[in-house]
């Protein structure tokens, strides 16, 4: 059963993990061990297909050498190859995939990476967000179309969670027994520590293969090692990584709130004072930062960190009905005369003085029965709209307009 349905707004872990449970999910797989979750062939329709693939491919504009990368054989393919140098909406020159010479290189065997395509579609987003409240955490979605008997990489890990969702075509997944101790995106717990040797030998053994067909689902926790490998001969999956706090964002919090106190923005000992002096500053400071990770307000500024930990994927609600003030001049006659070289506005009420340069708005107020403020602004393109707003509310005040 399809997971995006006409007559709901959002998509939910629970929908994209059916038929295992949210909860079964996190008690028993989260962050512990890889999951294979079949799937029927239908469950990602209006989400990603061939023809949705091909239709955001084709805003060419949209995309760049740094979106849309070609992989073969496990090495990538220079941007020069399938890019040339275009200007953008904006006169900037930018290296734009040019739609041929990627074609020609897929029919040569490259692989297509799109990445970050969850900010592309409607649908997409509500998959990334969907993860993105269970975790709370980011997600970023990166599309990888390969064909047959080409493997685009070498067996790695990452240093996020990743939900492979299955689209197109089928491709056999190698998970292996390594899993690195929670990696992070740090040059010494990263992928690239290390040489291709070395993750071919830290690998381990193979833990399982397993074919991926449309609809399925394979949750790998960040450090598994995996390759993949086209056995058909056009495949495509969506590879969501969620990327969660960990212990060293608390540090960057708990900075926050030190550099409040004196001590943190106190010069360090001298060397030639001595390590005793040193040793006795650096062990105040630790009994700081200890209290400081007892203060509930840093807690509470964690937590509110933590729940707004993701991607801002608000989205447009247009048509709207306008904001735009209608004014109406009521009352009067009202008058623009000159006195002693001051502008002066008379009516019913008297004469008030009116700020120098003010009499050319006004004039043209008083000629109009009724007019909208973006009218008004339009009229007096160089007066700021804060100056605007407050000599219209003025008038209001004066009784010569009436908003309604």
């Amino acid at each position: 059963m399809p997971i995006l349905k006409d007559d709901r707004d959002t998509i939910t872990l629970a929908d994209i993990l059916a038929p295992m449970t949210e909860a079964e999910f996190f008690e028993d797989y989260y962050d512990k061990k890889p999951l294979h979750i079949p799937g029927s062939a239908d469950k990602f329709k209006g989400i990603m297909d061939w023809s949705i693939l091909n239709e955001l491919l084709s805003n060419g504009p949209l995309w760049s050498a740094k979106s849309l990368g070609l992989q073969i054989d496990k090495q990538p393919i220079p941007a020069a190859l399938y890019c040339e140098s275009r200007e953008d909406r904006s006169g900037s020159m930018v290296m734009q995939p040019i739609a041929g010479k990627v074609m020609d290189l897929l029919h040569h065997g490259a692989s297509l990476i799109a990445n970050d395509i969850d900010m592309m579609s409607r649908p997409l987003r509500q998959v990334a967000s969907a993860f993105e409240a269970a975790y709370n955490g980011k997600a970023q979605a990166n599309l990888y179309c390969s064909w047959d008997s080409r493997q685009a990489f070498s067996s790695h890990f990452d240093t996020h969670d990743v939900f492979a969702l299955h689209i197109e075509g089928k491709k056999t997944w190698r998970v292996f027994e390594t899993r690195m101790p929670h990696p992070i995106r740090h040059a010494r717990h990263s992928n690239g520590a290390y040489t291709d040797a070395q993750h071919m030998e830290q690998r381990g053994n193979l833990l399982f293969d397993v074919v991926l067909k449309p609809g399925d689902i394979l949750y790998l926790p960040r450090g598994q090692y995996h390759d993949a490998l086209a056995v058909s001969s056009g495949t495509v999956h969506v590879a969501l990584g969620i990327v969660s706090l960990v212990g060293l964002d608390i540090v960057d919090a708990l900075k926050d709130f030190a550099v409040e106190d004196e001590a943190f923005r106190t010069n360090l000992p001298r060397l030639a004072q001595g390590e005793a002096v040193t040793r006795s500053v650096l062990e105040d400071l630790g009994n700081k930062l200890h209290r400081l990770s007892e203060d509930p307000n840093v807690l509470a500024a964690l937590l509110k960190y933590q729940a707004n930990y993701s991607y801002d994927r608000s989205q447009y609600t247009l048509p709207i009905e306008s904001s735009d003030k209608t004014f109406n001049l009521v009352g009067g006659p009202f008058r623009l005369v000159k006195d002693k070289g001051t502008f002066m506005l008379t009516g019913p009420r008297g004469a008030v003085p009116i700020p120098p340069g003010s009499e050319g708005p006004i004039s043209w107020v008083l000629s109009q029965k009724s007019f909208r403020r973006g009218a008004f602004l339009s009229a007096h393109e160089r007066i700021p709209a804060t100056v605007a707003d407050r000599l219209l509310s003025d008038l209001q005040s004066m009784g010569v307009l009436k908003s309604v």
